[in-house]
């Protein structure tokens, strides 16, 4: 065991790369399927290679129009090839999409040329950076041997592996929420940790913008760990990341946009009974028939408006006056979402192989970690990692919802299934109580 750690950096290297190399080989080093949003993704990458900075280009937006086509309930918001989304003009700047993963693309693909491998290249590079945070995180609280435990279950999870090969957000977001959790639980011993939290934080914003949900909870545990000076650096570390996009879209479209404009299709469509239905999502009878303004439901007519910024809050007060005259809706939906973000089975990952993985490793992963989280509720980190998981399970409960949506914080059940596991081999020293238990 000795050996293993004294060489567990390079081990940890190898079990990142071996397993995502096989999967690319097994690929034939094509993209994954289905494409899902893989195809927005490269294309605002390829636009900023060229120089035309974050838009999309008139073939995507013809490509969305001609599969919108074919399925023809979306027809009524993506008719028009000459905007994305039904929102976003082709050819112009937009703040439609969090810039960070069309820019890392753009990096990556800059450096292998425009290849599949540009992609394997950058998620590789983020499941390292994840695997190395899951390692000290848990080496820095528990324990080396626990610590190695936990970044090799998380460098092998079926999930992570999976997704290494999509040019989306996932594997950067699954990599880098265990390195805020790292650098937040480091920012109590002060030195410069908060600041490093918070540009972390902002940085994953600009990837994936549920980041700044994080924000109020790093910021308020650090208060509750007396490191207020810590916490302020956070937000200042947020800020300072997040403030050139602000000016850019100020420039670009005339207002500091923090927050993607097509938050307000996703909460339209997440929120619609006609869309989910055509997902498969069946609202009951006692709910859907005594809706409230049901004209809301029909996506707004948009002729003479042709900002994007307009458009986008047309269709946001659509669907926030529409959530608000059904509250019944909007908890049953809440509901139905949870389930599905806790669920191992479906999901945004229907499929036999992901049900098996979801039943065999994620299921009792979720078991033992409540169990050991009931053990250690008392210790700060623990609770810091759990309240993490409820973040994320409020938001996507209220939003999206799905496996696909939770990934990202498997990575505290894979910590705590760890700690359980390190406590019944022994690893933590017999004289002294574990972390969390010692009152």
């Amino acid at each position: 065991m000795r050996t293993i750690l004294r060489h567990r950096h390079l081990l940890l290297v190898l079990v990142v790369l071996a397993p995502r190399m096989i999967w690319f080989l097994l690929l034939g080093g094509s993209l994954p399927t289905p494409v899902r949003d893989q195809a927005i993704y490269i294309s605002a990458a390829g636009r900023m290679l060229q120089g035309e900075g974050l838009s999309f280009s008139r073939e995507i937006g013809w490509l969305r129009s001609r599969m919108a086509t074919e399925e023809v309930f979306s027809s009524s918001w993506t008719r028009d090839p000459g905007y994305v989304f039904g929102m976003v003009p082709t050819e112009t700047p937009t703040a439609s999409i969090e810039p960070g993963y069309p820019l890392l693309l753009a990096s990556a693909i800059a450096l292998t040329g425009p290849s599949t491998g540009g992609v394997f290249l950058l998620n590789c590079i983020f499941a390292l950076v994840g695997a190395w945070a899951v390692l000290k995180l848990v080496e820095d609280n528990w324990g080396e041997r626990q610590g190695m435990l936990a970044a090799l279950i998380w460098s092998v999870y079926p999930f992570y592996i999976y997704y290494s090969a999509y040019a989306m957000t996932e594997m950067v977001h699954a990599a880098m929420l265990p390195l805020l959790m790292l650098l937040t639980s480091r920012a109590v011993s002060g030195r410069h940790y908060g600041l490093a939290s918070g540009l972390a934080t902002g940085f994953l914003f600009l990837v994936r913008s549920t980041a700044i949900f994080i924000l109020p909870l790093q910021m308020a545990w650090l208060f509750w760990r007396k490191r207020w000076k810590q916490s302020l650096m956070v937000a200042c570390g947020f800020i300072v990341c997040c403030v050139p996009w602000m000016v850019r879209n100020q420039a670009k479209l005339g207002s500091p946009v923090l927050l993607p404009t097509k938050g307000a299709l996703n909460l339209w469509m997440r929120n619609n009974p006609r869309m989910l239905e055509i997902e498969g999502i069946g609202i009951p009878d006692f709910i859907s028939e005594g809706l409230n303004r049901t004209e809301l439901l029909d996506y707004p007519d948009m002729d003479g408006v042709s900002g994007e910024l307009e458009r986008s809050g047309m269709i946001g007060d659509r669907a926030r006056e529409f959530i608000l005259a059904n509250p019944m809706l909007l908890a049953y939906l809440t509901l139905a979402r949870g389930w599905s973000f806790l669920s191992p089975l479906g999901g945004t990952l229907d499929h036999p192989l992901a049900a098996m993985a979801g039943l065999l490793i994620y299921l009792p992963l979720l078991v033992i970690s409540l169990m050991e989280f009931a053990r250690r509720r008392k210790d700060p980190e623990v609770l810091l990692l759990a309240c993490l998981f409820l973040v994320y399970l409020a938001v996507h409960s209220l939003a999206h919802g799905g496996v696909r949506y939770r990934l990202p914080v498997d990575m505290v059940l894979i910590v705590l299934f760890s700690l359980f596991a390190g406590r019944k081999l022994g690893w933590e020293p017999p004289s002294l109580p574990s972390k969390g238990e010692a009152s």
